[in-house]
């Protein structure tokens, strides 16, 4: 992952040499045993899930408290705080002195642009997990995964559920237009180079079905999240898109080049109509037969339609089909990692001790139970079983774990921006981006319409133009 990857091996190498001259502390699983109280102990766990994700969460807790919570005298009470905004918002409060230790949960669900500042500030609210944990246990662990959150050289953040994104496809539609263009195979959904010229033979293929009138073909695919496009395809060229100096201060790494590759990779087939976009999700686009398929998170596929609508507005049933994320031509394999994490804020140290114990069980003992349950992967690092297989009620989550899971073990797996203010800066990245592709297709159409051909509309585009466009507007985005 580029410059923040080389620092967490120099920290990694920095931590190893200490160990060697006998200065850290970290605990081997030897050394460790389960912590058993003499009274018994409440842990409180903030987290944001809600409906069947907290009826989950609750599930696995009562076994918790019911067996090794039992045996330690310890008794774990989670609390949905609402929305992640919301537990954003108790952090905040948590992290930054406004709440009392009475009111303060021993552990909670983060993401990293949710602690990285107070880490800079204000460590000693957090507890750093890697001191819990032996290297044997570290290693159990998607080291990915693991890798969003060291901040420095401590870790802060255990990984619990996560999702990447992935191609998923409605493989019976996929089916019929390769079996009518045996020139084209699912290997050409593999790169981006490939998966335009995949998406031009399918744009004409519809095209055609409706000889009467021209230019009326569909879009192949589409992108349900285009900052995650963003964020991931400058990771494959080799851009960090930002650092910290040595003071800590936000430092912008934006390469003018990569931006304008990945826009014009892109906005280029968008504006032919070979990709698209409609309503809000590309999974209802799917859903409306106005894609054929879309680039969206590896837990959405619970919401993979099983029908689309027909020609004639009639619900057909269809197969899904996953894929993984495209590879830049050139470039190394790489995606997108979602999904929170647990913190431990530092309390006395036989809570934080006892919460490390909880969260072990939770995330490597009983993650495949949880994160199978939400249509998340697990972060364990050791491979599936058959009995977990078997525990997947729906085939759609199995098939996503598992070229998820797939994914995860031989891509570069980057996560988002960590900033203070990274939430906006993504907001508005996908929106500059999507109303450039809109106002694209918009301009492409008017020239036809205006009696050009597609050719000569492509040639009257000034993509070059659009390009250096859309890169002022990044800069302009990253407050440069």
């Amino acid at each position: 992952m580029g410059q923040k990857r080389a620092v967490f091996i120099a920290a990694a190498c920095a931590l190893s040499i200490s160990m060697v001259l006998g200065a850290c502390s970290k605990e081997t699983a030897a050394d460790r045993e389960p912590a058993v109280q003499e009274e018994n102990m409440k842990l409180v766990f903030w987290h944001y899930y809600n409906d069947a994700q907290k009826k989950y969460l609750d599930q696995l807790i009562q076994e918790y408290n019911d067996t090794e919570g039992a045996k330690r005298h310890v008794t774990v009470e989670a609390y949905s705080q609402g929305s992640i905004g919301d537990l954003t918002n108790k952090i905040d409060l948590v992290l930054n002195g406004s709440t009392n230790d009475v009111e303060m949960a021993n552990m909670s669900l983060a993401y990293r642009d949710m602690v990285v500042g107070v880490v800079h500030n204000n460590n000693e609210k957090l507890v750093d997990v890697g001191e819990y944990l032996s290297e044997d246990e570290l290693a159990r662990y998607n080291q990915a995964y693991l890798e969003e959150g060291y901040i420095g050289d401590r870790l802060y953040i255990l990984p619990l559920a996560k999702s990447t994104e992935l191609l998923l496809m409605n493989q019976t539609r996929l089916d019929e237009f390769l079996e009518a263009n045996p020139q084209y195979s699912v290997s050409g959904m593999a790169d981006w180079d490939s998966l335009e010229e995949m998406a031009e033979g399918y744009y004409k293929w519809t095209d055609d079905m409706t000889p009467d009138q021209e230019g009326d073909g569909s879009p192949f695919i589409g992108l349900d999240n285009l900052a995650n496009y963003f964020i991931a395809m400058n990771h494959a060229m080799g851009s960090d898109i930002y650092h910290y100096d040595q003071e800590g201060k936000l430092v912008i790494d934006l390469e003018e080049e990569y931006v304008k590759r990945l826009f014009l990779n892109y906005y280029i087939p968008f504006t032919k109509g070979y990709y698209g976009a409609s309503g809000k999700y590309r999974s209802d686009d799917l859903k409306q037969s106005i894609l054929a398929g879309y680039i969206g998170s590896s837990s959405s596929v619970l919401y993979f339609p099983d029908e689309v609508a027909d020609a004639n507005e009639n619900m057909v049933p269809i197969e899904m089909g996953v894929y993984k994320y495209p590879v830049l031509s050139g470039c190394r394999e790489t995606a997108i990692q979602q999904g929170a994490g647990v913190v431990v804020f530092n309390r006395s140290g036989e809570e934080n001790r006892a919460s490390m114990d909880f969260i072990r069980w939770l995330t490597v003992d009983r993650g495949f139970e949880l994160a199978s349950s939400m249509s998340y992967m697990p972060v364990s690092d050791e491979p599936i079983t058959q009995e977990q297989k078997d525990l997947v009620e729906s085939p759609k989550v199995l098939k996503g774990l598992e070229a998820g899971l797939e994914q995860s073990n031989t891509y570069q797996m980057v996560y988002g921006f960590d900033f203070e203010n990274s939430y906006d800066v993504r907001t508005e990245l996908n929106d500059c981006l999507s109303i450039a592709l809109s106002q694209g297709r918009q301009e492409f159409l008017d020239l036809v319409n205006g009696g050009m051909t597609p050719e000569e509309a492509a040639k009257s585009m000034d993509y070059d133009g659009k390009a250096e466009l859309f890169y002022e507007q990044v800069r302009e985005i990253f407050g440069q």
